[in-house]
C-alpha cells in the first residue's frame, strides 16, 4: 500500500489504484450511525403501524356510538 501524503487516514493500493480507507474509527461510526438509522425507521414504522391501529379502533368506537344513540332515539328514549 502507498501512503498518500498529509493523509493518515487513506492509502492507495499499487496495483489497482483504489483508495482504501484504513481509519478504524470512522468505520465504526459509520456502522454505528448506519444501525442507529435502521433502529430509527424501525421505530418510525413501528409508531405508525400503532396510530393507525388506534384511528381503526377508535373510528370503531365512533360507529358503535352512533349504533347506541340510534338505537336509543328509534325506541323513543
Amino acid at each position: 500500500m502507498e501512503i498518500i501524503e498529509g493523509r493518515t487516514d487513506i492509502v492507495k493500493d499499487p496495483k489497482t489504484g483504489a483508495v482504501i480507507s484504513i481509519d478504524s474509527d470512522a468505520h465504526k461510526a459509520a456502522v454505528e450511525s448506519a444501525r442507529a438509522r435502521e433502529s430509527a425507521k424501525d421505530q418510525l414504522t413501528t409508531n405508525t403501524n400503532d396510530i393507525n391501529s388506534i384511528k381503526e379502533e377508535l373510528s370503531d368506537i365512533k360507529n358503535m356510538m352512533r349504533q347506541l344513540l340510534g338505537s336509543m332515539t328509534n325506541d323513543g328514549r
